[in-house]
């Protein structure tokens, strides 16, 4: 049997190399088809199926609050609520909270501001993972004079170190402060994201009630169901926040059936929930790219099965069995499978590099998409299906064909009608699949165009934003807002550039700062009140961000607080549109005041602005209180060791000024680090990573399908043109002029695309029910994406039909029948 199996392995090679432009045109078909599925069944399986790479991975989970009443849909934690949850749950193995941040790496080269996070002691312990070099941080650690140590990630290990086997023990100078080097994680360990760098502890203050910036982590306890814990710690925050109001920020304990509770969610599904159906739409829409590309394989079997009939009918003649004839097909259709599948696995690796590049900070676990050894195995599994899917009935139609002995169909490589019904009808499979795919993707595009066209507030086509961290060992807070200011003067004289400021930080950056506020004469039943986003600017925010002021007057210089015995009349502050028309519809808010949570003195409201998205361009915008940087100084961006503002520019080529901003920094002072230099609207981009993948998806997965349907449908119209030769003939020499047979000729084709239209408008409403939640300003039934998507597909089928067509029409008739 091995013997028979590998001469039918040897002859279905030779049987290919003989008809080099079949196989070149099959081969590149089931590549493209076999490709594309490995692309998404790769980021299916890295991003969705994968299992995160900790120890226990089910068990850990990602905790923060919600406080509806308070107009909080999610709610950070602070240090006060972990406290009272470490101290009262009965849910966990090990719980840690963790705060994002930065700070200035300096020693052993130049300063350099590296992402870092701030944990807790059992931060490693809620992961399972210990260090590669070293250790992670001992529970004493979080206490204040024993912080000031350090675990590296391994890139930084390799990027900054040079791999120093002897780094643990070594001093590193974080933002002025000597630090110890305990440890070095393993390469896979990259949390909370990539680009985190160390690991510093958070020194623990239960007596820090703000601000509500940090996310709490935590391995359940064997067996305990997400339901049971969401239950026990909402408990313990209810209790806590009615013993000390203080946790909430209220002035009163929570009411009875407030809403007040926790979000524990598994880590794994906060991760990749904004990702998952999208990637599932994907899935479903290549694996019709690959139906779509065996339609089209059979169809080039069945047109060659018709001119293989006198082969077959000799080997039956010889005394091949019936199952020998089938199984020698078969073979060569899947090793035409298997040739292409390798090369549509080549194809994919390169494809998946291109993608992990393109959008490695907007899709999670992105950087983990390789082709491994699942991947490889289920392709394998999807090339033989696929061989066997597009070979079965061309080999037994072959077969057939053969038995009859190609009295009517072999002998001149014509193909009769019940040939051209089954090609029509795979034709037509693909034209409808092709459609189906086409609406996906015009509505999913037209979504981004619409999403794209909101307007976000602000000019964003202008601007380049970058974080400029100070360290607080170089003066006080004053003169370090003195470098800014400083820096700000400068900046506006370089070449090219508009205006300039500064602001804690900017739209679209994933840093927000939410917090509440009193209006002053307002009251607020149970001490609840509103939040909304907070932010301290420099003068001259506004007019560098092209955000219009509607009312009243910007900050300025004057809009100082030196003495809280003389100028707590002077604060100031600036609203946008929501906080105006809440408190004050079709009045006046200039001169009223408004009191942030937290503080023990009133602020004037000098100006209103316009409304401003903050990070989501589908969602409303939160209400927005601005302040200067003169009164609030670094509120909203300092951290342990370091202060830092995001510097704003404003110019006509925001991407092409940044090395001349870079230089200035560097001249007013060389040890100040420029991070995260990127324009507005890449940022806006980047925080859309999901839908921009989808979109580039689709729309690819689309023009494939489109390039295989004009294919298939060439193919056919090809064969039926040579198979009517004879009746083309006959009516040319009875007069029939050409103009009329190519008029035929294009019909039928018409014909093919109008049926494929037909069943790709029925098919199509299954796949915008399933994206319909992705998309933005537009219909699941748009009737421009409808019509456009048929008339392209009709253009399709009529542009292949016609070079078919065409021949039929300058065809010799005598040439013609003198060959019949």
């Amino acid at each position: 049997m091995f013997a028979d199996l590998a001469q039918d392995i040897r002859y279905a090679f030779r049987s290919l190399l003989k008809n080099p432009v079949f196989s070149i045109v099959a081969a590149f078909t089931i590549a493209l088809g076999i490709g594309a599925n490995v692309v998404v069944f790769t980021l299916v399986e890295r991003i969705l199926l994968n299992p995160l790479p900790f120890r226990d991975p089910d068990r850990i989970v990602r905790m923060i609050h919600a406080y509806p009443e308070k107009g909080l849909s999610t709610w950070g934690v602070s240090q006060a609520m972990f406290a009272a949850h470490r101290s009262g749950h009965h849910s966990f193995d090990a719980l840690a909270i963790y705060q994002n941040t930065g700070t200035i790496l300096t020693g052993s080269g130049s300063a350099e501001f590296v992402q870092a996070s701030r944990v807790t002691a059992d931060f490693f312990n809620v992961f399972g993972v210990n260090a590669e070099r070293g250790r992670t941080f001992a529970p004493d650690e979080e206490t204040s004079g024993k912080e000031n140590v350090a675990v590296l990630s391994h890139t930084l290990w390799l990027s900054r170190f040079g791999g120093d086997p002897q780094i643990v023990g070594k001093q590193i100078t974080l933002s002025d402060v000597p630090v110890q080097v305990i440890g070095v994680m393993p390469a896979s360990f990259q949390f909370p994201s990539p680009e985190i760098q160390l690991w510093t502890p958070l020194v623990l203050n239960p007596q820090a009630y703000t601000p509500f910036t940090m996310i709490a982590v935590g391995k359940l306890k064997q067996g305990l169901a997400v339901e049971a814990a969401t239950a026990d710690t909402t408990s313990v925050l209810l209790h806590a926040a009615t013993e000390n109001p203080k946790l909430i920020r209220s002035e009163s304990p929570p009411p009875p059936g407030a809403g007040l509770k926790t979000i524990v969610t598994p880590l794994k599904e906060h991760m990749v929930g904004n990702v998952r159906n999208r990637l599932l739409i994907a899935q479903v829409a290549v694996g019709f790219v690959l139906l779509i590309a065996c339609a089209n394989v059979a169809n080039l079997l069945l047109s060659r099965a018709t001119r293989r009939t006198s082969e077959i009918s000799l080997r039956l003649a010889l005394g091949a069995s019936p199952g020998r004839i089938i199984r020698q097909l078969l073979t060569e259709s899947v090793v035409l499978a298997i040739v292409g599948a390798a090369a549509g696995v080549l194809f994919a690796y390169f494809c998946l590099r291109a993608l992990t590049q393109i959008y490695a900070e907007g899709i999670p676990r992105i950087q983990e998409a390789t082709i491994g050894g699942v991947v490889l195995v289920v392709t394998v599994a999807a090339t033989l299906a696929t061989g066997l899917l597009f070979g079965l009935i061309p080999a037994f139609r072959a077969y057939w064909l053969g038995v009859k002995g190609g009295m009517t169909e072999g002998q001149k490589g014509s193909a009769s009608q019940g040939s051209r019904r089954l090609n029509s009808s795979l034709v037509v499979v693909q034209l409808a699949l092709s459609l189906v795919l086409l609406i996906g993707a015009g509505l999913v595009l037209k979504s981004f165009q619409n999403l794209m066209r909101v307007e976000p507030g602000f000019d964003a086509d202008k601007l380049l934003t970058m974080v400029i961290p100070v360290s607080k060992k170089k003066g006080s807070p004053e003169q370090q807002l003195a470098f800014y200011k400083a820096l700000i003067d400068d900046l506006r004289t370089v070449p090219g550039v508009n205006n300039a400021a500064f602001a804690s930080n900017v739209p679209f950056s994933g840093r927000q700062a939410v917090n509440g506020h009193f209006v002053e004469g307002v009251e607020y039943p149970g001490g609840v009140v509103p939040q909304a986003e907070n932010k301290v600017v420099s003068p001259g925010y506004f007019k560098t961000m092209g955000i219009t002021l509607l009312h009243g007057r910007d900050f300025d210089e004057s809009d100082i607080f030196n003495d809280p015995a003389t100028d707590a009349g002077r604060l100031v502050a600036i609203v946008d549109r929501n906080v105006a028309q809440t408190y004050w519809p079709g009045g006046n808010p200039l001169g009223k005041r408004i009191q942030p949570s937290g503080e023990e003195t009133w602020f004037t409201i000098i100006g209103v602005v316009e409304t401003v998205k903050e990070q989501n361009l589908a969602t409303d915008a939160l209400p927005h209180l601005y302040f200067t940087a003169n009164q609030f100084g670094f509120a909203f961006g300092q951290t342990r060791d370091q202060n830092r503002m995001n510097v704003i520019v404003n110019s006509d080529n925001p991407s092409g000024i940044a090395p001349a901003i870079r230089e200035r920094v560097r001249a007013l002072d060389p040890d100040a680090p420029v991070y995260g230099v990127i324009t507005m609207t890449e940022n806006i981009l980047k925080r859309m990573g999901a839908l921009r993948l989808i979109n580039f998806l689709l729309s690819v997965f689309s023009v494939i399908a489109l390039l295989l349907a004009a294919i298939g449908t060439y193919g056919v119209m090809s064969v039926s043109v040579n198979s009517r030769a004879p009746e083309f003939a006959i009516r040319q020499a009875l007069g029939a002029e050409p103009r009329r047979l190519l008029l035929s000729v294009l019909k039928q084709g018409l014909v093919l695309g109008a049926i494929g239209i037909g069943f790709g408008l029925v098919g199509s409403w299954g796949i915008t029910r399933a994206i319909s939640s992705q998309l933005f300003g537009v219909s699941t039934t748009d009737p421009i994406v409808f019509a456009l998507t048929s008339a392209i597909l009709v253009f399709v089928a009529l542009l292949a039909s016609f070079l078919p067509a065409r021949r039929a029409a300058r065809m010799d008739p005598a040439a013609v029948l003198r060959e019949s």
